[in-house]
């Protein structure tokens, strides 16, 4: 689902941060026929000097898209789209048949439950046709939208960032109070399973201290299930293409002893650490 309450600096998935389509650009494609630039209403794509610029502030308010469906070359393609619950729901029992018996479901995002009254009549739909669900959250949106839709999930992945609310909010541009509130109202009110994961940025959340807090959290909810998700850069392109600055590239990824050593904090402190690509499922 498309929209997101935060603005991370290392997010992977940059183009589900706005709740509107987005314009992204495949310079490698572009053969600057200017094409696209004869067909847009809005006035925001120009050609200067052989290279193709996008004025994104007039793009953002387009409901045209004119100039997508121009392109010779498929170097402009708009990312996200509408789609109805019934479709959706025959994509699902389409493909059910390869899943196996372990299959299900998980929505992500961007931040699913966003899109609440969407998500409630699907997560009821799959509930019904007994289809395992899950979510992924970021945990900052109001508890409402949790409790609409907790009779209907199975496993909740809930991200814990930074328990430094200022330090949380110069990387992510909101702080942690309704996060964590969340997460504590979920530890005590979800029957399901609620893995928390961290998502570990060397530099911003893997010191010693923020560790500490972690597992002391942890323990005083009640749960021993944590999924370490190491740095990565493979979303840099994404940035490129709709003209956003990376600002995570310089950071470097997290070394294999550095992962071993966290996760055998974790280990110690009973909770039970999966690393990376390993996974409850």
């Amino acid at each position: 689902m498309k929209g997101c309450t935060l603005n991370c600096f290392w997010c992977c998935n940059p183009e589900g941060i706005s709740s509107k389509p987005s314009l992204m650009y495949y310079s490698s494609k572009c053969i600057t026929c200017g094409n696209c630039t004869k067909n847009c209403p809005q006035n925001a794509i120009r050609i200067e000097d052989g290279k193709l610029t996008i004025l994104r502030q007039h793009c953002a308010v387009c409901e045209d898209q004119n100039c997508i469906n121009e392109c010779y070359t498929d170097a402009l393609r708009l990312c996200g789209y509408e789609i109805t619950l019934t479709k959706l729901m025959e994509i699902i029992r389409r493909d059910r048949q390869f899943w196996g018996n372990k299959g299900g479901i998980t929505l992500t995002g961007g931040e699913p439950l966003l899109q609440i009254d969407f998500v409630k009549e699907l997560l009821a739909k799959c509930h019904q046709a007994y289809i395992h669900t899950a979510i992924e959250t970021c945990g900052n949106v109001p508890w409402k939208n949790y409790q609409k839709v907790l009779p209907y999930l199975d496993w909740i992945f809930f991200d814990l960032k930074n328990f430094n609310s200022e330090e949380h909010k110069k990387a992510t541009t909101v702080g942690n109070q309704m996060i964590l509130e969340n997460a504590r109202l979920l530890a005590r009110e979800f029957a399901g399973r609620l893995i928390f994961r961290l998502p570990l940025i060397p530099g911003f959340n893997d010191t010693s201290e923020n560790i500490a807090s972690l597992i002391q959290f942890m323990k005083e909810t009640g749960k021993n299930e944590i999924n370490i998700l190491p740095l990565h850069h493979l979303g840099k392109e994404k940035y490129q293409k709709l003209d956003k600055k990376y600002i995570g590239e310089g950071i470097p990824i997290p070394a294999n002893e550095h992962l071993k050593a966290i996760g055998q904090t974790f280990q110690s402190a009973g909770i039970h650490c999966y690393m990376g690509s390993e996974t409850p499922f």
